[in-house]
């Protein structure tokens, strides 16, 4: 069947639903759910619509949409960041498109594709922590589509960024193990061809050279920051005639789990190793002991992202900036040696 031939009946016919349903679906009705209007997208193009579909979308120059691509919405700084950028979305009468990498290259890759073919206004993303080439990015940049990078960035893309200063963090949590009384520190980070884990690994070692404090050998890590990676370092670590007697983490996550594999050790938090985590949650504040941490401002960096990405979206030509949010140190107990 030629796309000439492609009408809204044929849609409607192949999902089993009223045409008026594909009709305001393929008109960004906001009476349709989001998972409808996705779905008769789909059919859409697959059916060869999509040539219709377009002509509808340049009639109209946009379509409303914003495309947002985050590695795991379960984690608590994502889910803050997509908060801060659904609120801005919604107060700009537009819709939000929220889709996990899963830490994928690859499922970015498609990901991309799939907003590409929605036609949405601007992307918005948060990269995976395999990604370090940013071609597929730039291919639909160069076609014009506004980009937002935050928190997980790179900076050959020529758009707006929003990041925290990963190296003070670092600098910040290594001085305060050192402060709380540590001497043979570790770093578990995240894989060093990120320039984020990158960073935060310099401040940590910068930390320890300014305090004078020795980088023991193995005491270094750079890891996947897997479940497994965080129990094979704590088996690598345990087995040192002078094991860590503090650890920063390059992760909220990493860092509960640290807490429960030190006990299977019989190592005491705090009293015999002190640990902190990059990224804050709230279970942190629950735990026992309650972890400390560098927290990083989710619904903040979320907001401003959307904020200049409507910018962006409106006067193409507008500056490309570097937006730098605030950390902040928050001690609890484990960091709290006797």
């Amino acid at each position: 069947m030629s796309n000439k031939n492609i009408t809204i009946n044929d849609i409607a016919l192949s999902l089993s639903i009223a045409p008026s349903t594909v009709s305001r679906a393929l008109n960004s009705s906001p009476r349709i759910s989001e998972a409808t209007r996705h779905k008769v997208l789909q059919k859409a193009q697959e059916l060869g619509y999509e040539l219709n579909l377009i002509a509808s979308s340049l009639s109209k120059h946009r379509t409303g949409t914003i495309g947002l691509i985050v590695p795991n919405i379960n984690q608590f700084f994502f889910s803050q960041a997509v908060s801060g950028i659904e609120a801005v979305t919604r107060e700009n009468g537009c819709r939000l498109i929220i889709a996990q990498s899963n830490e994928s290259l690859e499922r970015e890759k498609e990901i991309l594709r799939m907003f590409n073919s929605y036609r949405v206004d601007g992307i918005i993303a948060s990269l995976s922590i395999e990604t370090s080439d940013i071609a597929h990015f730039e291919v639909f940049h160069n076609k014009g589509l506004p980009f937002v990078l935050f928190d997980r960035v790179h900076y050959g893309l020529d758009c707006t960024k929003v990041v925290v200063d990963n190296y003070e963090g670092a600098y910040k949590a290594a001085s305060h193990l050192i402060a709380s009384g540590c001497r043979r520190p570790a770093h578990l980070g995240g894989p060093r061809k990120n320039r984020l884990f990158r960073e935060r690994a310099d401040g940590f070692t910068d930390a320890l050279a300014k305090h004078a404090v020795p980088l023991l050998p193995n005491f270094l890590l750079s890891t996947d920051l897997t479940p497994t990676d965080v129990r094979d370092a704590m088996q690598l670590w345990m087995k040192q005639p002078e094991p860590p007697d503090g650890i920063f983490t390059a992760s909220a996550s990493t860092g509960l789990l640290m807490t429960r594999v030190a006990r299977s050790y019989q190592v005491r938090v705090p009293d015999d190793l002190a640990l902190i985590t990059f990224g804050n949650e709230p279970c942190h504040e629950y735990t026992v002991p309650s972890l400390s941490a560098i927290d990083m401002p989710g619904y903040e960096m979320g907001s401003t992202a959307a904020m200049h990405l409507f910018r962006a979206i409106t006067d193409p030509k507008s500056e490309k900036k570097l937006v730098i949010k605030p950390l902040q140190l928050y001690i609890r107990n484990s960091t709290h040696k006797k």
